[in-house]
């Protein structure tokens, strides 16, 4: 059983597009999907059966007014309910844009077995909502497991993509669901509890040392590296703790997110696999 799992990175996930289409010119087809926060929207919808050249048409339509900034909503916030707004961007232009290919579909309509990550404030740990739950997923006893079956695969993307702060939670039943990469940025350790004995995964990595602004680093920045530092640290112990063999792509971000990159981005996912197309197709065979 060979997995393919796709962390969270902003504009960076959509590097998943260059991966896969590298996968498929090497004949070398996921039998899971994992996918957390940016890496989720990849994710599902290869796993519904949307191709490559789908994908990359519909990321190249991707532009920032996709993301509105609510700054007039959290001011009429402020001053008529004396509370703060609960995101500072409004995705819903993006959401409309990916309807017409999620639509109402539940994990049972994937053609591919699809798990997405998501952090769940109220239970505290990851959330995985998966095409069915899987006999090893004991292993790992600090995840929540929820049958998706019949579950809107679209509600458990904006959960999984909801960075805190930045996008709005998704309620998803009694949970309050944010970005999964708050808990699982690169969630390897989830492929290897669906049952996958190899596995290949992107995971996008800020730079190994922060580069501090002059003259000083204001709040967003301070607080946004120590995320990164957190969820660096977090990555290095959940990767090293994987049993099974895999091929790890570490794609690293610049915080440049201008939307007219994103072809470039692909193309550096498709590169970076077709660099290790010798050790994927000689160790996929384990995964067969």
């Amino acid at each position: 059983m060979r997995a393919v799992v796709f962390g969270g990175g902003g504009i960076f996930g959509v590097a998943a597009i260059g991966i896969l289409q590298a996968l498929e010119e090497l004949d070398v087809r996921p039998d899971i999907i994992v996918g957390t926060s940016s890496g989720s929207i990849i994710g599902s919808l290869y796993a519904l059966g949307w191709n490559v050249k789908d994908l990359h048409d519909l990321a190249v339509t991707i532009r920032r007014k996709d993301m509105i900034w609510n700054w007039r909503r959290m001011g009429r916030t402020l001053l008529t309910r004396r509370t703060l707004a609960e995101s500072i961007l409004d995705p819903q232009p993006l959401w409309a844009k990916l309807s017409p290919y999620i639509g109402d579909k539940t994990f049972r309509d994937t053609k591919i077995p699809l798990f997405i990550v998501a952090t769940s404030l109220t239970h505290r740990t990851s959330v995985v909502f998966g095409s069915s739950i899987p006999p090893n997923f004991h292993k790992l006893p600090h995840v929540f497991w929820v049958d998706a079956k019949d579950q809107e695969i679209l509600s458990a993307v904006k959960g999984s993509a909801a960075i805190p702060g930045f996008l709005p939670p998704e309620r998803v039943g009694e949970m309050v669901l944010v970005d999964g990469g708050m808990t699982d940025d690169f969630p390897i350790d989830v492929g290897e509890a669906t049952g996958a004995n190899w596995a290949l995964g992107l995971w996008i990595d800020e730079p190994l040392r922060w580069q501090v602004p002059n003259p000083s680093p204001h709040l967003l920045q301070v607080l946004s590296a120590s995320v990164a530092a957190a969820i660096h640290h977090m990555t290095i112990l959940k990767k090293d703790a994987v049993t099974i063999p895999y091929v790890l792509l570490r794609l690293e971000m610049d915080h440049n997110m201008d939307m007219a990159r994103i072809p470039h981005i692909i193309q550096a996912g498709y590169e970076k696999t077709m660099a290790r197309r010798e050790e994927i197709i000689q160790e996929c065979g384990h995964g067969g």
